[in-house]
């Protein structure tokens, strides 16, 4: 007999070897816990299988038994996996029960010794020599993985009491003792176990294997649980009760004390719990909060709001509807009931509001929602307004009563021709609003009175009505010529006496009065009235005296109209008070444009000439002698002269009397100019103050006539102007007495010359001190984050500033202008060429000039991601049949995907299960189908493997396999552009043959003009054309670089075999 080798590895990838003693007998090797078992051996060497609770029997060819300790799982699966392997060859052996008790095997091809893979260290390239029974077919290795399958008889099961123990597998030593092995400590649970909810007496059990009688503490939190492995070597401790962890995330963390005092702390599951009900907490919408629906509410829907753990579940039940919702990360919440739902009216309801975390813990909140929809009821007596619907000028004069109905104790808004009184409504349910004399306009309409008032719920109603005001006597008007043509009833006229005539409103009456003597008007039904004075009415003498009509309409107005009469028969002296005309014998323009009077005494009722600058008129004295004229502005001649005045009368007997004087006319402010606002252009050419100026001062500037006074008024702010004795003037505005904003401001200039004359000048002048919008748009891309294929094209940033404008973006070290168009919209792209290649924050300024001159800026930045992932890092595959298992990658941040290209050149992407393995900081990619079973790709396939960073960024690796009918690898597959390959891994195919032109390389990747190409010494890379450029070492190992035309170029594993 020889020892024949094994070899078993640990999930973790730790390889223990051993071997079968070459004594006979049987040979112990522990199996469980995920392990693969090589056994040197061939087929033929194997005489059968059988099973023994929990352990595997392998009998072999010369007697010998291997026995395969906790080979299967409680739940009677294997545990670990089982190969063969002699000769260069592995063969996995699966096992399966027949049901007549018998085990049988079944070999399948795994791996042939080659270039490196994952199962390399379980091959055996010899074998050993084994003697059959001379009854048993003979079966190399190598026909058993060509055969891939063929079941072999097990042996019936052997006890493995009556087994003799001729070697045990320990820490990876070699074969040797009869010892039971050591269990090895171990913690069954893993992943997280997530414990909460409202049920009650919560529990965590946790469970392992340990060597029997070790003591093995558990720690939660801040709890911790000592039990002792039982005489199985099994372990259970329960934390319950006291001994139940608080709420939070925690490790589960055991130490196993065996009795030899070996001592191993394990890290076990992380153990999540909650058991704390969620805050839920209502803010808004019920009676706790002070709120009630009204009218204007419910139509929108009963909104309740509040807050509480962000994540839970809200539902708010009231009167049988229910509403519900999911807290917010920032802890809000909010539901609308539907008015259709819940009935209006005035009443209170019941709400409950239930919040669930993700655990199942609840919290219920009980409150009320108080409903008023219901206004109170308003009207008004508008037809009791002046005690019959009509106020006339005395009721009106003496202030006026509404009157209306409303609910007792309200609050009632009533407004007319635009006054508005509140009042309170009285216990009785009435209201009076009372209003001043002169609230209502004087005439005759009609005016319309409205009522509002607001509920203590703030439900609003308003009622309107009309009432008629008539405080004036329409038409009313008089005429008449007592005394004939001149106006003056002489001796001979007085005993005609005289007749007075007008209209007036329908249904009026009139009375005049002259003196003592008082006469009623005849009013026809037309309103035309006429009275008349006899001559016994009219008293002899010089004198003037009124006729005095007064009229009263149907609602009670009276009107009054005078007339004068003049009597006169006597003669008398004439005076002219020259000095006096315009006050101070002066007529300025202000009293030239108003007219003026022309004043003196004469006889009473004398008649009087009187002339101004050629202009005659005839007036005649009062009853006192007192006579005027007054001269119309049109009948003044405008300037500067002394034009002369007289006046001139005759008395009954014939006789004339003359005065002559003169006065002086200066009706003009001469040399009135505004030369100088001294203000900025705008973009228009207009004057506009902006903030320059209007912070800084500015003087405006003019010319007048000597003596006079200015005064400049720009938007509201006067200043007085200081006149120089040539006249010119300057008025000066202070910094930021114009208040900033943007608007049209009037300008005024008001002058007063020596002579009183008023004079002014107006224009407008533009305020615009601020450039009134400037905003950036944002994202900038759909994450707000700059990658390379995103900056490829250039990056537009956009925004808004005043139309007008014009803007640029600072960013860089470079400034950009932007365009903008008629609307304000700015836009500006910052090319690729200029992006930096780097990763984080790039300060930006946007500025905007307005056309008034003024200037803002906003400031940002711009995150960028433009520096792309390392390419993935492949360490090998797994190879399985005629096809390809698994890829395996150097473990990344960066997402991984796995595109297969076929043999026709056809891309797609892979289905991936990912298997970390932290010791070897490896991460093997399982290809999988649409049931996420493993699918091993076709042979003759190639792989891309791509890292994807967070900021989108891609590198690829295209990884070149093992190819059945060409060694000819087709970089130009126009299916590749999708890709930003920056390697070509040629390790793992067999004579690869790759060419690569200056536009091949720089077609490759986006990221760059650089690609690196591993290989060994089968591999041949032509590169046409290509010039050494040196050489580098990357990872340890040596490459050789070639420049292709301007921009390529090419980083070869030095081993490869270069054309060029």
């Amino acid at each position: 007999m020889k020892a024949i080798d094994f070899i078993a590895r640990t999930g973790v990838g730790e390889a223990q070897r051993g071997f079968l003693s070459d004594q006979g007998g049987v040979t112990v090797i522990p199996a469980g816990h995920g392990q693969e078992i090589s056994l040197n051996l061939r087929q033929m060497d194997i005489q059968g299988f059988s099973r023994d609770g929990s352990n595997l029997v392998i009998t072999l060819a010369d007697g010998r038994v291997v026995l395969l300790e906790g080979y299967y799982s409680d739940a009677g699966a294997p545990a670990s996996r089982l190969f063969i392997s002699a000769d260069g060859y592995l063969n996995e052996v699966t096992l399966s029960e027949g049901g007549d008790g018998l085990v049988y095997a079944q070999y399948g091809p795994t791996e042939q010794w080659a270039k490196w893979s994952p199962d390399e260290e379980l091959i055996f390239l010899g074998g050993n020599e084994i003697i059959a029974p001379a009854e048993e077919d003979e079966v190399s290795m190598l026909g058993a993985a060509l055969l891939g399958g063929g079941g072999l008889l097990g042996m019936g099961g052997v006890g493995a009491a009556g087994l003799a123990a001729a070697a045990v597998v320990g820490g990876g030593g070699e074969g040797g003792g009869g010892a039971r092995p050591r269990i090895e400590p171990r913690v069954n649970e893993d992943g997280t176990i997530s414990i909460g909810g409202d049920a009650s007496d919560p529990s965590i059990t946790i469970t392992g294997d340990a060597e029997p009688g070790s003591e093995v503490e558990v720690t939660i939190g801040d709890q911790t649980v000592t039990t002792e492995a039982d005489g199985d070597g099994k372990w259970e401790v329960v934390f319950e009760d006291e001994t139940f962890p608080e709420d939070g995330e925690h490790d589960v963390v055991v130490v196993v004390t065996e009795p030899d005092g070996t001592e191993t702390t394990l890290e076990g599951p992380v153990v999540v719990i909650d058991t704390t009900p969620p805050d839920v907490v209502i803010e808004d919408g019920v009676v706790s909060t002070d709120d009630i629906v009204n009218a204007e509410d419910y139509a929108d829907g009963i909104e309740i709001t509040g807050h509480g753990e962000p994540g839970a579940d809200v539902s708010v039940v009231i009167e049988g509807v229910t509403e519900t919702t999911v807290i917010g990360e920032d802890g809000q919440w909010q539901v609308v009931f539907d008015p259709a739902d819940i009935p209006g009216g005035e009443r209170e309801v019941a709400v409950v509001i239930t919040a669930t975390d993700g655990f199942g813990n609840s919290t219920v909140v009980t409150d009320v929602v108080a409903i008023d929809t219901v206004p109170h009821p308003i009207a008004i007596n508008s037809g009791a307004v002046g005690g019959d619907g009509v106020v006339n000028l005395v009721e009106e004069a003496a202030g006026v009563a509404i009157t209306g109905t409303s609910t007792a104790g309200a609050t009632v808004t009533v407004t007319v021709e635009g006054v508005s009184r509140e009042v309170v409504v009285g216990a009785d349910g009435t209201w009076t609003a009372e209003f001043d004399p002169g609230t209502l306009p004087a005439g005759q309409y009609e005016t319309e009175v409205t009522a509002t008032t607001v509920d203590a719920a703030g439900n609003a109603s308003s009622t309107s009505g009309t009432f008629r005001v008539d405080t004036e006597v329409r038409d009313f008007g008089m005429t008449g010529t007592p005394g004939g043509s001149d106006g003056v009833i002489n001796a001979a006229e007085q005993g005609d006496g005289f007749t007075m005539s007008g209209t007036v409103e329908p249904g009026s009456t009139v009375k005049l009065t002259f003196g003592a003597a008082v006469v009623d008007a005849v009013v026809a039904a037309d309103g035309r009235w006429t009275a008349t004075f006899t001559g016994a009415q009219i008293a002899g003498g010089t004198y003037t005296g009124d006729v005095v009509a007064v009229a009263t309409d149907a609602a009670g107005n009276v009107s009054e109209l005078r007339q004068a009469v003049s009597v006169d028969t006597e003669a008398g002296l004439l005076t002219l008070n020259a000095g006096a005309i315009a006050g101070d014998g002066v007529i300025n323009g202000a009293e030239a444009g108003a007219g003026v009077l022309v004043t003196g005494t004469a006889d009473a009722w004398a008649t009087v000439s009187v002339s101004l600058d050629g202009v005659e008129h005839t007036v005649q004295a009062d009853g006192a002698g007192r006579w005027q004229s007054r001269y119309e502005s049109a009948e003044i001649t405008r300037g500067t002269h002394v034009p002369e005045v007289s006046a001139r009368t005759v008395d009954a007997a014939g006789n004339p009397t003359e005065v002559d004087a003169t006065v002086r006319v200066d009706t003009q402010v001469d040399n009135l100019s505004l030369s100088d606002l001294n203000l900025a252009i705008g973009a228009d050419g207009r004057d506009v103050i902006n903030n320059d100026i209007a912070t800084g001062g500015f003087n405006v500037t003019g010319t007048i006539e000597p003596g006079s006074r200015v005064f400049v008024t720009i938007d509201g702010v006067q200043h007085e102007a200081q006149v120089a004795g040539n006249g010119t003037w300057v008025a000066n505005f202070g910094p930021n007495e114009i208040a900033s904003g943007e608007r049209d401001a009037a300008l005024r200039v008001d002058v007063t010359d020596a002579a009183g004359n008023s004079a002014f000048l107006t224009d407008t002048v533009r305020v615009d001190t601020l450039v009134n919008d400037l905003s950036q748009d944002g994202p900038v891309t759909p994450d707000d984050i700059v990658n390379i294929s995103e900056a490829a094209g250039g990056v537009t940033l956009t925004g808004q500033v005043e139309a007008g404008s014009s803007a640029d973006v600072r960013i860089f070290g470079k400034t950009y202008q932007a365009a903008v168009d008629a609307n304000g919209n700015w836009s500006v792209t910052l090319p690729d060429g200029d992006i930096p290649r780097q990763d984080g924050q790039a300060a930006m300024v946007v500025s905007a000039t307005d056309w008034a001159g003024n200037t803002r800026e906003i400031t940002g930045s711009l995150t960028l991601d433009m520096v792309a992932p390392e390419t993935p890092g492949i360490v090998g595959y797994f190879r399985q049949g005629d096809g390809y298992r698994n890829a395996t990658v150097e473990t990344s941040t960066d997402d991984v995907s796995i595109h297969q290209v076929d043999t026709s050149g056809n891309v797609r992407e892979l289905a991936l299960g990912e298997q970390v393995n932290p010791f070897t900081g490896e991460t093997d990619y399982f290809f999988l189908d649409g049931a996420g079973r493993l699918s091993p790709v076709s042979d003759g396939s190639q792989l891309v493997v791509t890292s994807t960073d967070a900021g989108g960024n891609t590198a690829s690796t295209y990884v070149v396999l093992d190819e059945t009918s060409t060694s000819v690898v087709n970089i130009a597959n126009p299916n590749l552009s999708v890709f930003d390959i920056e390697t070509i891994d040629l390790r793992f195919g067999d004579q690869a043959q790759l060419s690569l032109s200056e536009a091949q390389v720089l077609a490759l990747s986006g990221n760059g003009d650089t690609v690196l190409v591993q290989g060994g010494a089968d591999d041949r890379v032509t590169l046409t054309g290509a010039e050494a450029a040196g050489s580098t070492v990357i990872d340890g190992q040596s490459f050789d670089i070639y420049t292709l035309g301007n921009d390529a170029t090419v980083v070869v594993d030095e081993d490869i075999q270069i054309v060029t």
